[in-house]
């Protein structure tokens, strides 16, 4: 599938739950992050992850900080290779797509990152700045 189908097919609500995978969701904010400004994309993921969630019947499954902190960590990423397709992007950086460990443990102990506080909204992590 390519950027723009993807991008069309989770803005419109029509993506498959099944292809609704954690790589997708890095893809999508890849996308986001290399074609619009930091906040943009940023707002953009968040309304469209809720959205999307909302399609499916699932209230409860966005994270605010788990959003935000991956697209802090996919922006880096990009600076630090800029010119790239997503594939290139993927092959370089494998580390933000491990389910075990969370890219994110590196950051924030499990009980913040798990606290309602951060999950209803960004909280700053608690073991290294993000970049």
């Amino acid at each position: 599938m390519s950027d723009s189908d993807l991008l069309a097919a989770f803005e419109s609500c029509t993506l498959p739950k099944p292809e609704w995978t954690h790589e997708a969701h890095v893809r999508t904010a890849w996308i986001y992050l290399t074609t619009r400004p930091f906040e943009d994309a940023v707002k953009a993921l968040r309304s469209g992850i809720q959205k999307y969630n909302l399609s499916l019947g699932n209230k409860t499954g966005y994270h605010d900080t788990v959003t935000i902190a991956f697209a802090r960590l996919i922006r880096s990423r990009i600076a630090a290779l800029p010119e790239s397709d997503f594939a290139a992007f993927r092959s370089r950086f494998p580390d933000l797509f491990a389910k075990s460990p969370s890219p994110l443990s590196r950051f924030y102990s499990k009980e913040r990152l798990t606290s309602p506080e951060a999950v209803a909204s960004f909280v700053e992590p608690d073991l290294l700045p993000l970049p």
